[in-house]
């Protein structure tokens, strides 16, 4: 079983320190938070690269070529920048464990798994950015971003310390109906998904937001100073799975009610953001670009 004292931080995938810093930055003072993140992204090159690269695609595109870090802070804005680091920080984590995962003998069944994951962590960040926009909060929408895209962290971890386990784990899944995802994953492992998330973001010093939203994302009665965070990303999580043909468990059906009466989605938000949406991705650069991320 893993618990908070057997899980070793040198164990886990490597989550880059510039990352971590950003994470770390006050935006108090916008102008020093600014010098702050371009001096912390320049130490790493291939970070800056896929800056610019994000800068200059057709989602922002300009009459002169981005090519600098400064002016793509410029156009981009902090919040947005802090998500990108995030986004890409993220996938260098999800791209090693299906390299390391090659020579296993459940090497298919891991990496599959692990792209899947990583797809739908995607959509659940995007979606939690539309639900953010759609209930009037813009301001939380890079926030939640961030929180969507890190919410199943803890299944990364669980294939990593249970690769013997894990294709029973998806037998499971695939042939059995279940209420809840989180017994399932407590039966084969004796622990579930959220709480190891929970343990790891702890480890790597994260902020409590993000935590609180990895540890939560399936619990109705939210305990939490950032309730509305959870919310939007537990929601944003079931709407990915009902964009990607995933059938609902009778705890995600609870939770879809729940979720939705708490942040006033409306019969026309359920219906944009469970359809119309899936249209708006695919012609959505950064969404296009974030889902290459991993292979």
């Amino acid at each position: 079983m893993i618990n908070r004292d057997s899980i070793d931080i040198k164990d886990l995938p490597v989550f880059p320190q510039v990352a971590i810093k950003i994470l770390q930055i006050q935006e108090d003072n916008i102008d020093i938070s600014f010098k702050e993140l371009e001096s912390i992204i320049l130490l790493d090159p291939a970070l800056t690269a896929k800056i610019l690269k994000v800068a200059n695609s057709a989602l922002y595109a300009r009459q002169r070529e981005i090519t600098n870090l400064q002016q793509a802070l410029t156009l981009l804005g902090f919040k947005m920048v802090k998500s990108l680091v995030l986004l890409v920080s993220a996938s260098n984590v999800y791209s090693k464990n299906v390299k390391s995962q090659q020579q296993s003998t459940a090497a298919t069944v891991t990496k599959t798994s692990t792209a899947l994951i990583w797809r739908h962590s995607v959509v659940t960040a995007f979606l939690s950015k539309y639900v953010a926009t759609r209930i009037k909060n813009d301001e939380k929408k890079e926030d939640v971003f961030v929180a969507g895209l890190l919410h199943d962290i803890g299944r990364l971890i669980m294939m990593i310390h249970f690769r013997d386990k894990y294709e029973q784990y998806i037998a499971y899944l695939n042939q059995m109906q279940y209420k809840d995802i989180r017994e399932v994953e407590e039966k084969i492992f004796e622990i579930n998904h959220q709480d190891v998330g929970k343990i790891v973001l702890e480890k790597w010093n994260f902020p409590n937001e993000l935590i609180d939203a990895v540890a939560q994302h399936h619990v109705i009665q939210v305990d939490s100073k950032y309730k509305t965070t959870v919310q939007i990303v537990g929601l944003a999580n079931l709407f990915a799975k009902i964009i990607e043909n995933e059938n609902l468990s009778e705890n995600d059906r609870e939770l879809l009610t729940a979720f939705s009466k708490a942040l006033g989605i409306t019969q026309e938000d359920y219906n944009y953001l469970t359809e119309e949406i899936v249209n708006t991705l695919k012609n959505d650069e950064l969404y296009k670009m974030s889902t290459s991320l991993i292979g």
